[in-house]
């Protein structure tokens, strides 16, 4: 089954950090293994240390500017960054602006997830 939306077709839902809206999900389009979200981390926040166990997430920003940061590395990311977390690996991802907000392209695989707060 293939359906074609629009961003605007989804709502965002508020989350502790931010807003984010599921594009590609169960709920929205059927999928079965991937996940694909637009969120948005409000300036100022950040998305506290977690991991999901069995889950990869790709993070590709589009605007703004964060911080990325892994058990091994912590960066600055932008417009353009790609940030890529194996399952089970703890990661966090800050919003460094006091003005504009984090935007990306969030991907996870299999879609359904379980997050761990470290």
């Amino acid at each position: 089954m293939a359906k074609i939306l629009r961003e605007d077709d989804i709502e965002f839902e508020k989350v502790e950090w931010g807003l984010t809206k599921e594009l590609v999900a169960p709920h929205t389009v059927g999928s079965k293994k991937i996940k694909v979200k637009i969120t948005e981390w409000l300036p100022g926040h950040v998305h506290e240390r977690h991991n999901h166990p069995d889950q990869e997430e790709v993070i590709y920003v589009l605007s703004g500017r964060g911080m990325a940061e892994t058990d091994e590395e912590k960066r600055e990311i932008g417009p353009g960054s790609v940030v890529f977390v194996g399952a089970g690996e703890p990661h966090t991802t800050y919003n460094i602006s006091d003005t504009e907000s984090l935007r990306g392209l969030v991907i996870k695989a299999p879609p359904e997830d379980e997050e761990i707060r470290l």
